[in-house]
């Protein structure tokens, strides 16, 4: 079978619910609905994305991509020194206050960064041009086609079907059966957190408050 969005709210449809007359439409939103929730609580590498723009010497701002949702690492390189910039982030608020005005300071070297309104401002411009690469962990696209490849890696499908099947039975309030499958769902969990989530040694990784969240205010 194909796996498509499609696919996965007939498996529900016909598979778990066995009701050809549930709607599709709140299927499909159930089913963005489990991608997102497994997306918003682990870290794993299919979630993983690296993009990399240049900075021009005049400017101390750079647009960060609109999927990013966790920042893991930055890196500017002028193409001869490499510069990790990851550990020098600074809440917000304190930056403004010491550097209110970052492109009046003097060229130089990174001293201090923070985030803002989905920028990354540095604390003062650059000598010359700059490639900045980010590593993040990105947003999962949401499905609105019956044809989109869901995000989860499809030998964990089942995780999706059984993440919509639970929000139907919710729905339907139907909460013990509903309580019931979810051991199962869980357990798959696991598995998948177990597969994506290690690199060297075993065992999951989770969002780490220490690391950098871009946030909008």
């Amino acid at each position: 079978m194909d796996y498509t969005l499609q696919a996965i709210v007939q498996r529900v449809k016909t598979d778990k619910l066995d009701d050809d007359e549930f709607d599709t439409g709140i299927i499909g939103r159930f089913v963005n609905d489990t991608q997102r929730d497994i997306f918003n609580n682990y870290e794993l590498s299919f979630q993983e994305k690296i993009f990399a723009g240049t900075l021009p010497s005049t400017s101390t701002m750079f647009n960060v991509p609109s999927d990013l949702a966790l920042l893991q690492r930055a890196v500017l390189t002028n193409g001869t020194d490499i510069h990790d910039i990851t550990s020098k982030y600074m809440p917000w608020r304190e930056f403004v206050s010491k550097y209110p005005s970052p492109g009046s300071n003097t060229a130089g070297k990174v001293t201090n960064w923070t985030s803002y309104a989905g920028n990354i401002i540095l604390d003062c411009p650059q000598s010359t041009d700059q490639t900045l690469t980010m590593y993040y962990i990105r947003k999962p696209v949401v499905l609105t086609t019956g044809t989109q490849v869901p995000e989860i890696p499809e030998e964990f499908s089942e995780l999706l079907v059984l993440g919509a099947y639970i929000r139907c039975l919710k729905f339907n309030e139907d909460f013990d059966q509903a309580a019931y499958v979810e051991i199962e769902y869980n357990k798959l969990l696991d598995l998948l957190v177990s597969r994506y989530g290690a690199r060297l040694s075993p065992g999951s990784v989770k969002m780490a408050n220490q690391q950098i969240r871009m946030r909008r205010r």
